[in-house]
């Protein structure tokens, strides 16, 4: 067996792909088993299918092979390969042999796109995580704002001893009380989100008539949508009985409806509940601002929030509550867009627990 040979063999069993490419002419004298089994060029890359580390495209002489072949040392250089299978990136490493003539290049391909996506996958995470600490400050802080200003008055008026009727005091409380109900809300999401995550979303299932829980929901809420611009309206639902946690899925519909008046855009907002053989489902639909085709599944993760163009901030929690309280009943939620614009969201939920087996 020539040195050659050997050489050769030694390398097939290397996890990393190598080339050994001839200095000058970058003619690929050998391709070890890692490289021959790549589903893409490692010598020969189609124009455009190349990147450097900053993204940018790179000409044909800037190939690695190319410049290995130049004499050019690769010390641990990123490229990203541009496949059909998804971006790879790939260090690469080249030493050059001038014991023989012409000199040799060994050139060596480690794939880290494991690596690299775990890292892109941190910074978004980094990033998100600094969102929501000034999102949740905003949030946080809007309504202490006001529930500071309304106990001040009051304070002023018990000062000077003015004397507020029954129905002055329970007016300038409203507000009060709203915001203490939205900082409810907020705190209540967070919780539910450390539950989620750490598999603890437990429920409390009781038997209860779908159509009070649906009607409260609306009531509750119109008055809200009114301020929006918005009329919102129970278009249908029918008498059945559930086994739910009522709780939980008034959350799941409060999350849906608060959305829906939120990026609605002012136009009306329909809630509606259908049986459809052992499930049921929930739908709200508006007829807003959309959302995205690519944004219908990202905006049910935690701390997402759709590129809408609205100007209003959130946390990002609500939808992905609403999908955690879906799977804890076993059921889902989707996103589907409306024909003429605006979204249609579907809570789908069994009417009973699968477990027990009810019909």
């Amino acid at each position: 067996m020539s040195e050659q040979s050997a050489q050769e063999g030694i390398l097939d069993f290397l996890a990393v792909p190598v080339l050994r490419v001839e200095e000058g002419t970058g003619q690929v004298l050998s391709a070890n088993a890692a490289a021959r089994a790549l589903p893409f060029s490692l010598e020969a890359p189609a124009p455009g299918s190349v990147l450097d580390e900053t993204g940018a495209l790179l000409p044909p002489e800037r190939f690695p092979v190319r410049r290995a072949a130049r004499g050019e040392p690769l010390e641990g250089a990123l490229f990203r390969w541009k496949t059909s299978q998804g971006d790879r990136f790939l260090v690469v490493h080249s030493r050059m042999d001038r014991s023989c003539s012409p000199a040799v290049a060994t050139v060596s391909f480690q794939d880290v796109t494991q690596w690299r996506r775990a890292e892109e996958d941190l910074l978004r995470a980094l990033g998100a995580r600094d969102t929501f600490l000034a999102v949740a400050s905003h949030e946080l802080k809007s309504p202490l704002t006001t529930l500071q200003l309304v106990l001040e008055r009051l304070q002023r008026g018990a000062r000077r001893d003015v004397g507020f009727s029954g129905a002055q005091v329970a007016e300038r409380l409203e507000p009060a009380l709203r915001q203490v109900r939205r900082l409810g809300v907020l705190m209540q999401n967070l919780l539910d989100v450390s539950r989620a995550r750490n598999n603890r979303f437990d429920l409390e299932r009781e038997r209860f008539e779908l159509g009070s829980l649906v009607r409260e929901v609306c009531e509750h809420f119109t008055e809200q949508a009114r301020q929006a611009g918005s009329a919102l309206t129970l278009e249908d639902c029918p008498h059945v009985q559930v086994h739910w946690d009522r709780m939980r899925v008034e959350q799941a519909l409060t999350n849906l409806v608060t959305n829906a008046i939120k990026y609605g855009a002012g136009g009306p907002i329909a809630v509606r509940a259908e049986l459809r053989g052992g499930v049921v489902l929930l739908q709200v639909v508006d007829r807003g601002v959309g959302v995205a085709p690519d944004d219908h599944e990202r905006i049910f993760n935690p701390f997402e929030r759709a590129s809408s163009g609205h100007r209003g901030v959130s946390l990002g929690l609500g939808l992905y509550i609403v999908r955690e309280i879906a799977r804890a009943h076993e059921g889902s939620v989707e996103l589907t867009a409306r024909d003429g614009g605006g979204s249609c969201f579907t809570l789908r939920l069994p009417r009973e627990a699968e477990e027990e087996g009810y019909e």
